[in-house]
């Protein structure tokens, strides 16, 4: 890979245009690091892979714990309520199949 190729990389992962606007908005990827070597830009852009890739399963996490306990509460109303488990089985059903087609 060239080190043209890594820098367009880096910059598209963070959402920044060039060498200058990375190190001034990403200063601690870059503290030591000489942006002439490419060894130090592929340091640089497996640390940020590797920073997406953790927030990225915290998120997921976070939302399907999030999900947990929104069918929880759901459940918990419901039967407050007075409804049966299968009729909130099917309204919880009916909230994901509306969360699915807005995602689309």
């Amino acid at each position: 890979m060239k080190l043209k190729s890594i820098k367009q990389e880096v910059y598209h992962l963070t959402s920044t245009k060039n060498t200058k606007q990375f190190s001034q908005k990403y200063s601690h990827l870059t503290k030591g690091k000489d942006l002439r070597d490419k060894s130090h830009w592929l340091d640089i852009l497996e640390q940020i892979r590797l920073l997406r890739e953790q927030s990225l399963d915290i998120s997921l996490k976070d939302l399907e714990d999030s999900e947990k306990m929104l069918k929880e509460s759901l459940f918990t109303v419901g039967k407050m309520a007075g409804l049966n488990k299968d009729k909130l089985e099917i309204d919880w059903q009916r909230i994901q199949d509306l969360n699915d087609s807005e995602s689309i």
